[in-house]
Formats: C-alpha cells, sequence, structure tokens
C-alpha cells in the first residue's frame, strides 16, 4: 500500500476479537481512514466493534474534513456503500477519495478557428496553472500569437470552465484597393463673416480654386496584396489582394505625368474637379458682375462672378459658379454646384390657377445650392440646398436635404414650400404670425394611394352586395311568380362575383400592409421652434401643426407623424 498515515475514529477494538465470551457482538464497524500514497487514494478500513455508533452519510463526510481528506474526491456513490458496509460490522478495505489533478478536455473548431477547453476542476491535486494550459496548446500546434492569455487567466482564476474560448485565429488582413489621394483643393472652406454693416469679407470667402499647367492633382497608391493569417493549427490563412485600378477616362484638362505614372498634372489652367479614378480640369470663366457689359452668359465649364448677378440676366454654366455677391430677380444654372455668398433677392409675380406663388428668381443646381438667405425665389438641386440666415416665401426642391442655419445662422424657413428627398433641418420653421409653410420630405408612398383605392373598390363591391342579397331573398321566396330562370340566375352571378372580387382586394390590401415601409432616412429636425400653420409631408402622411411648439424631430410611424426619441 506505500506509506500510509493511520486515523482511527473511536474507540479500537481488540487486535485478538472479544475479551471474553460474554462480551456483546459487534453491531457496526469502526472505519479509520489512510492515505495511500502509491494509489493517491484515500481507504477506508471496516473494523468491526460492538461500541462502535451506526455510520452515517454526513458522518463520514464530517469525518473525512476533520482528518483534511475532504478535498479529495469521494462522491455520493462511493460513500454509501462504505457505509453500508460499515453498519452491517463488515470488515475489509476500500477507495473511500480519490486525489484528482486538473482535467483538460479540448475542442479544435471545424474551420480551425478556435481552440475550446473544458476544465474539470482538482480535488486535491494540481489545479489549472496558465503554463500548463499553455504547454497544451503547443502540444496541439497552436500559435502563440493564436493564444488568448485573458482566456488563460480566467481559467486559471477560476479553477475550472466549461468551453472556453482560449485560442483564436488570426484573420487575413485584406488587401487594399487603389486609393487616389487629391493633392489639391477643389473648394476651400466658406467662412461667412461679417463686418460691423453686414457687408462679407471677400477675403474669407470661398475660395474658388484655379490651378496652373503641370500643378499635381492627385496621387495614385497601388492595390496592396493583403497580409496573411494563421489557423488555431499554424496553417497560414491567404488574403484577398486589394482590386487595382488606374486612372479613369474623365480626365479632361490634366494627364499622367511623364516622369511618375502614378501622378496626375493638370494640362491645362482651371478649376480642378474630383471625379470617380481621378481629377479633372475645367476651363474657368471669372467675370465681375453680370450685367449689361456682358449680357447673358451660357459657359461650357466652371464661372466665378466676383461680384453680383443683377435684374433680368440669364446665368449658364456646364461647371460649378460661384457668386460672391447677390442674385437679384435673375436666373442662375449650374449643372454642377452653385453657391450664392450674398444671398438672393427674388420678386413675386402673383398667383397661379392652385394659389401658388409665382417666382421671377430661378436657380438650379445639378449638385449642391448654398446662399446666406433666399428671399421670393425658387430653388432646385439635386444635392443639398443650404441656407445660413433665412428662407421666407419661397420654392426649395432638393434631391438630398435642406439645411437652414447649419452653418451658425438664424435658420429660419418661413411660409412657401420646402420639398426634400431626404430629409429638411432648420432651427425655426413657421412664423409668430403663423403664415402658412408647407414641408414635403420623402416621396409620396404609391401603395398608399393604391391602398386608398383598393379599399374604396372594397366599399363599392360591399356596397353592391348589400343592395343584391335582399333582391334575390325576395325573388328566392316569390318561387314560380317570381322572374324567368334566367334573370335569377344572373342576379346569383352577380353577387357571387362581386363576393370573389371583394376576397381578392382585400387579399391584395394584406400583402401591401405587410410590405409597407417607411423611408429610414426622411425626416424633419426642428432645433428651437415649430410654429403654427406648418403643414408637414413624411413619406405620403401629412399634418398641420394647429399650435406652436418646441424642438423635436419628426419622423413617420405607419400612417402618423411622431417625434423620434
Amino acid at each position: 500500500m506505500g506509506d500510509t498515515e493511520n486515523n482511527i475514529t473511536g474507540r479500537s477494538p481488540p487486535a485478538s476479537g472479544f475479551e471474553d465470551s460474554d462480551a456483546r457482538p459487534p453491531r457496526a464497524s469502526l472505519i479509520q481512514l489512510s492515505y495511500d500514497s502509491a494509489s493517491h487514494c484515500v481507504l477506508a478500513h471496516l473494523v468491526p466493534a460492538p461500541d462502535a455508533s451506526v455510520v452515517t452519510l454526513e458522518g463520514l463526510r464530517h469525518q473525512l474534513a476533520e482528518e483534511s481528506y475532504d478535498r479529495y474526491f469521494a462522491p455520493d456513490e462511493t460513500l454509501q456503500p462504505i457505509v453500508l458496509k460499515a453498519n452491517k460490522a463488515e470488515t475489509g478495505e476500500y477507495t473511500v477519495a480519490e486525489r484528482r489533478d486538473a482535467r483538460y478536455d479540448w475542442r479544435i473548431s471545424k474551420e480551425k478557428d478556435a481552440v475550446f477547453v473544458t476544465v474539470t476542476r482538482a480535488y486535491g491535486g494540481d489545479s489549472p496553472t496558465r503554463q500548463s494550459l499553455r504547454q497544451a496548446l503547443i502540444e496541439l500546434k497552436v500559435p502563440d500569437p493564436c493564444i488568448l492569455s485573458a482566456a488563460l487567466d480566467e481559467v486559471v482564476a477560476m479553477g475550472q470552465g466549461e468551453n472556453v474560448c482560449v485560442a483564436k485565429a488570426l484573420p487575413a488582413e485584406p488587401g487594399r484597393d487603389t486609393r487616389f489621394e487629391p493633392l489639391v483643393e477643389t473648394c476651400r472652406e466658406l467662412n461667412l463673416s461679417e463686418d460691423e454693416r453686414g457687408r462679407v469679407d471677400m477675403h474669407q470667402l470661398h475660395e474658388f480654386v484655379v490651378v496652373e499647367p503641370g500643378t499635381p492633382l492627385m496621387r495614385r497608391h497601388a492595390a496592396t496584396a493583403g497580409k496573411p493569417g494563421l489557423n488555431v493549427i499554424g496553417e497560414p490563412l491567404k488574403p484577398k489582394p486589394g482590386k487595382d485600378f488606374g486612372y479613369g477616362k474623365d480626365i479632361e484638362g490634366a494627364q499622367v505625368s511623364p516622369e511618375d505614372g502614378d501622378l496626375l498634372i493638370a494640362a491645362i489652367k482651371g478649376h480642378p474637379v474630383e471625379v470617380a479614378h481621378g481629377m479633372r480640369v475645367d476651363p474657368t470663366l471669372i467675370v465681375k458682375d453680370v450685367d449689361l457689359s456682358t449680357g447673358n452668359i451660357d459657359f461650357d465649364g466652371s464661372l466665378e462672378v466676383t461680384g453680383d448677378v443683377t435684374s433680368g440676366f440669364v446665368v449658364r454654366a456646364s461647371g460649378d459658379i460661384v457668386i460672391r455677391g447677390m442674385v437679384e430677380k435673375a436666373e442662375v444654372h449650374a449643372r454642377k454646384n452653385l453657391v450664392v455668398a450674398g444671398g438672393v433677392i427674388g420678386e413675386d409675380l402673383g398667383r397661379d390657377n392652385q394659389n401658388h406663388l409665382q417666382l421671377r428668381t430661378q436657380l438650379r443646381a445639378g449638385g449642391d445650392l448654398s446662399a446666406k438667405f433666399v428671399n421670393l425665389a425658387d430653388l432646385v438641386a439635386g444635392g443639398n440646398i443650404q441656407v445660413r440666415e433665412y428662407v421666407m416665401q419661397s420654392h426649395l426642391h432638393s434631391q438630398g436635404s435642406i439645411l437652414v442655419g447649419q452653418a451658425g445662422g438664424k435658420g429660419c424657413l418661413i411660409g412657401g414650400r420646402a420639398f426634400a428627398a431626404q430629409r429638411l433641418i432648420a432651427n425655426i420653421l413657421g412664423s409668430d404670425a403663423s403664415v402658412y409653410t408647407e414641408i414635403r420630405i420623402g416621396k409620396a408612398n404609391p401603395k398608399r394611394r393604391l391602398m386608398e383605392a383598393l379599399k374604396q373598390a372594397v366599399l363599392l363591391c360591399e356596397h353592391n352586395c348589400q343592395k343584391l342579397q335582399p333582391v334575390l331573398d325576395a325573388i328566392e321566396q316569390a318561387g314560380v311568380q317570381g322572374p324567368a330562370p334566367e334573370k335569377l340566375e344572373k342576379i346569383r352571378n352577380t353577387l357571387d362575383a362581386q363576393r370573389q372580387r371583394r376576397q381578392r382586394l382585400l387579399s391584395l390590401i394584406q400583402r401591401l400592409t405587410a410590405r409597407q415601409e417607411a423611408s429610414q432616412d426622411a425626416l424633419v429636425d426642428v432645433k428651437r421652434q415649430l410654429h403654427a400653420n406648418v403643414n408637414i409631408t413624411i413619406d405620403g402622411v401629412s399634418h398641420t401643426y394647429a399650435n406652436d411648439m418646441g424642438p423635436r424631430c419628426l419622423v413617420r410611424r405607419g400612417a402618423e407623424l411622431v417625434s423620434k426619441s
């Protein structure tokens, strides 16, 4: 049995049995515990004795604890048979507890991207250590960079764990696509500062960039191959290389440098415009004012007006237009972006058949349109419309968003109509005088109009059925005195057809309702004040506000406009 340390519970019986024949027979056995270092087990020696007490499971566990064997593995199914044998005064030697080291059960995922371990706690033996866990992972050929040190520390601290991820694959880093780095600004930041008299400092306005021939415009950075990864058994993971592109075709006015195939330079003097996979240079026309000295302007390229566009003139350009001063009762059309630094003043030409204002001043932009203020003007932009101070009795139509007051101005939108595909953000909508203001965001839901038509058709079917059914009942009750069988059959067929049509319409309504969704981007965000008599429509759902309200962000939810939380 190896080295043993004997401990005996209760009184030890005589070595040779009973002292005399009159002694009482043993009713139970004493339990003597010892530790066998060879087998790493705690042994229970059962010795019958007349004065031995009845043994219980709790008593045996208490004895193990008193003799410092409670840290060993001793399940009830091992102890219970020994208790029974002791209470039958049997003799013998039995294993009562076992010293166990912590046990590891390893699992590698099917994809070889993770390693999991289940650790069974130690019972008097060696607990899990970071070193033993790492050694086991090394034997599994797990690369050191994949090992999760924090997870190992967690297992060691707990002494056990179930299905703990202790190693993860290092994913391959995909390559980067070709990157095109602009080397010039296409337009510098607007700084709409004013002096005490309300005049704009021309030196602090939007800088309409002009480049000379040979100016570096853009650098091409080639695609990269990516960085290989590593799975948990040390196999390399191939990265996905980036996509490689050359300069695009739309680079008129620019050319690839003869000395550097990755450098794009200006071939002419003009305005740089960034395009997909490159940059082009538009020729730029610069005029002081648009007036009698110039006449109307229709220019193929970009245009800069350092002064004003005066009343009655028309300005058109295929590129960007920057107007440093004012636009007054004129038309300005830019195929790309349009900037009016000094504001827009228009004129009311009366109202049309629908009682809408007819406005003389018209501004059109294929891209973004920005102005300091707008009064009695019609603005249409393919991108965003941005007005710093106020918009009064004007028509705004944007394929992007309408932003009023975003550059730190008053941000008031009063009267008129404002349509935007995405959103409208303003500090104040309407006025204290409750001027009617119409806001329409998103798009009218064609499904909603179809839904209304379908509901009306259902009501018509129900109305027809209500009219036909009493007629049919009366005819059937009349019997032979009623109309001819052909007429009766026609009424029945008509009634059945109306009922079937109603059912088909209800089924279609149900499908449309299930699919109907609100636009995620459409909203009206009022930062300070929403005045009364403002009508707001979002994705076809309309509401006119009867009272003044504070800040709120409105979105469509179902058939209602609600404040977004």
